[in-house]
């Protein structure tokens, strides 16, 4: 609209119309200069020409200095519509400015709402979902409620997307989002926003739910490429939570649908076998799957699920072939190899494995060595170490160094050689490397989560200390009638201090996360305290999952 047109239109208001001058000074720039061009004019300026110029405004600075004008000419009860205008202008892409666009609509005076247009709290709520707001998102989201809005699915996914404070209310709000049916034109998109609650909290069963609710969306078309993402995010929280089975379920729908042949689906359903080890299934699926078609990401995966089975050949027989055949390969698949390698100590055909992957171009990096140096420690090969070591120090970021420097101090130590590992821990003090402190994430049955740390409880969870101590000494002392080294109970490892808890509060399938990858220790003791406590864990680590039961662990003890 024409500025001439927008004062023309503001001197036939009679609602929001002021008389007088305000401002005396020199002209101003921006968008206040027309406000001083319509005061020469006309005498006076109301809140219909100010809300008509923050149509305008290209940024956050030029909303607020219309927005101040008006709280200085109506002495500071600034008229609904010329807040509700502000915060539909911020959330738009012309400013895009959640904050400020939540500020306004927090302005306006309860009994205004209901007169608020149903768009204009819609569009800040997806703006505050997409920059992951969740104060404004679930403001706006509430503000809609008030107004008695009729709710659509996209108002529940986007609060819910935007990451509230509150797990019971974003609980609440994806319960009450199921209640609903799901339409057949739902974007994929939302599917993929309620899998990733569940993703955060842990909640197999919740996805569960989740996917057949969306069965009507999933089902609507066949060969239907938005959702291959959507089904690929399914199989991998299926994978992650040590549940084969019902991936296998989601593999056989993909098929069904048209879907299983899309690299990212395939790729992804690799990765559940991978974290499992299962190269018999690995094997059998990529017999459908010609060579030339395998991506990085595909090989990658594959390659993992031999090398976390120990089928070592298996994997070096599909490297053989991917090189032969020219497919796309990437540090991530020799790497997969390597691991596989160390792990079964065959350090020598690790280190020729590097050596392909320079000969190939594909080059090395430190988490490649870095697999290489923490079989050292279980088989206390000290020469292979300390080349892995020299190769760490020379490629790795700080934090990475700082791993292996802890590491090589645990190998001196396995190796006998105590002042070794001393000076290492002194040397990597003085360099200032501080290494990535291990943590274990618990999911209760309420959904509730805990993080545990070495030596460390959380601080809600003080009271149960003295439970938690009770229990660790019943299972060291059964350790040692075992003959398993107790080691990760006296110095309390994160894991140990985690399962007690749980064990106190009398679960009997335990879900535990931990961003290092398992040790040694922790293994060997948590698959006994399975027998004597009569409970399966659920043990995700940085690399696989670990479901241990009856003295037993789906990796094989390779890990």
């Amino acid at each position: 609209m024409h500025i001439a047109h927008a004062v023309a239109r503001h001197c036939m208001s009679k609602s929001l119309r002021l008389v007088g001058r305000i401002h005396n000074g020199p002209r101003r720039k921006g968008l206040l200069k027309y406000v001083d061009l319509a005061e020469n004019r006309d005498g006076s300026v109301g809140g219909g020409f100010l809300t008509s110029l923050l149509r305008k405004a290209k940024n956050s600075r030029e909303v607020r200095e219309i927005v101040n004008e008006a709280a200085r000419r109506f002495e500071g009860t600034i008229p609904w519509q010329l807040l509700s205008a502000a915060a539909h202008i911020s959330a738009g892409p012309s400013v895009d400015d959640p904050q400020l666009a939540g500020t306004f609509l927090a302005s306006i005076s309860p009994k205004d709402i209901p007169y608020v247009r149903e768009g204009v709290l819609r569009a800040v709520l997806g703006n505050a979902s997409r920059h992951k707001n969740g104060a404004v998102a679930l403001n706006a989201f509430r503000l809609l409620i008030a107004r008695d809005a009729p709710l659509i699915i996209t108002d529940y996914a986007r609060v819910i997307h935007s990451g509230i404070d509150s797990s019971e209310e974003e609980a609440r709000l994806v319960h009450k989002l199921l209640q609903q049916p799901c339409p057949t034109e739902l974007d994929p998109r939302t599917i993929g926003v309620l899998l990733k609650v569940c993703h955060v909290r842990h909640n197999l069963d919740l996805a569960g739910r989740v996917w057949q609710w969306a069965a009507p969306r999933l089902h609507v078309r066949h060969g239907d490429q938005e959702l291959c993402y959507v089904m690929a995010q399914y199989l991998l929280l299926c994978g992650r939570a040590g549940n084969k089975a019902v991936a296998h379920q989601v593999w056989q729908e993909a098929r069904n649908m048209g879907l299983s042949h899309l690299p990212v689906v395939t790729g992804s359903m690799l990765s559940v076998l991978a974290m499992h080890g299962a190269d018999s299934e690995t094997l059998e699926l990529l017999k459908d799957i010609p060579p030339a078609s395998l991506n990085s990401y595909m090989v990658t995966a594959a390659l993992t699920a031999f090398s976390h089975s120990g089928n070592v050949d298996a994997a070096h027989a599909l490297l053989d072939q991917v090189e032969m055949h020219g497919s796309q390969t990437s540090i991530q698949s020799y790497t997969a190899l390597v691991d596989g390698y160390a792990r079964s100590g065959d350090f020598a055909s690790a280190l020729a494995i590097i050596d392909r992957a320079k000969c190939q171009g594909v080059g090395e990096d430190d988490v490649m060595w870095m697999t290489v140096l923490g079989p050292c420690r279980r088989f206390k090969n000290l020469p292979v170490a300390q080349t892995a070591f020299a190769a760490i120090q020379r490629l790795g970021s700080p934090e990475s160094r700082a791993s292996a420097y802890v590491l090589m101090a645990d190998i001196y130590n396995a190796c006998g050689d105590t002042m070794a590992a001393l000076r290492m821990q002194q040397e990597r003090l003085r360099k200032g490397l501080t290494k990535e402190r291990g943590a274990v994430t618990l999911t209760m049955d309420n959904g509730e989560t805990h993080v545990f740390y070495v030596r460390e409880i959380p601080p809600e969870l003080v009271p149960a200390k003295r439970a938690i101590e009770q229990k660790l000494k019943e299972w060291s002392r059964w350790l040692g009638l075992c003959g398993i080294s107790d080691e990760s109970i006296r110095c309390q490892h994160s894991e140990k201090l985690a399962l007690a808890y749980a064990v106190t509060q009398g679960m009997k399938q335990i879900t535990l996360r931990k961003n290092l990858r398992i040790c040694h220790a922790c293994h060997e003791a948590s698959k006994q305290i399975t027998i004597f406590e009569s409970i399966s864990i659920h043990h995700w680590d940085r690399s696989r999952m670990h479901v241990m039961k009856d003295g037993k662990c789906s990796c094989h003890d390779r890990y």
